[in-house]
């Protein structure tokens, strides 16, 4: 009897080292953020806070984009060039609308990514179409700015 007692604890040891064990490379959850294993030995763990584009991001013109997950919609216009009030009106772009699609972390502080570019006829401003470019999105160390094509989006929250 104390064999099997003792054999079912050692069993219940393992499964709980096994359970809360971190490797190096793993990530975990600490206060709602993520959090990848660095090193993990002496009965010490290092974290490294993994860089998340998910929130509220904001151009120079007052428009604002939602990151979730590996997409990013309009949530807000801010000033519109002719140009761009001339994509809404023709249903090219909109609120809620993706603006940047399948975006992949390519780096500790850069994603790639494809942007929805509108193709004007340049001679009057006129909306024609859309197509996806490629981009790469740089953070700041900081996180509460991305840079992208020049263009700098600043976290609102």
């Amino acid at each position: 009897m104390k064999k099997k007692v003792l054999v079912v604890l050692v069993l219940l040891t393992i499964i709980g080292v096994m359970a809360f064990a971190q490797r190096v490379g793993e990530t975990v959850q600490v206060s709602g953020q993520t959090y990848r294993v660095e090193s993990n030995s002496g009965g010490r763990m290092v974290l490294q806070l993994v860089p998340s584009l998910d929130g509220v991001w904001e151009g120079s013109s007052g428009t604002q984009i939602t990151v979730s997950g590996n997409t990013a919609i309009f949530s807000k216009f801010g000033s519109l060039s002719p140009g761009l009030q001339d994509s809404i009106n023709k249903g090219y772009t909109s609120l809620g609308g993706q603006n940047w699609r399948n975006i992949r972390s390519s780096g500790n502080l850069t994603w790639s990514a494809q942007n929805l570019v509108i193709t004007y006829n340049t001679s009057n401003n006129v909306a024609t179409g859309t197509r996806w470019d490629n981009i790469t999105i740089t953070m700041s160390a900081d996180g509460q700015t991305v840079t992208v094509g020049g263009s700098i989006w600043t976290r609102v929250r």
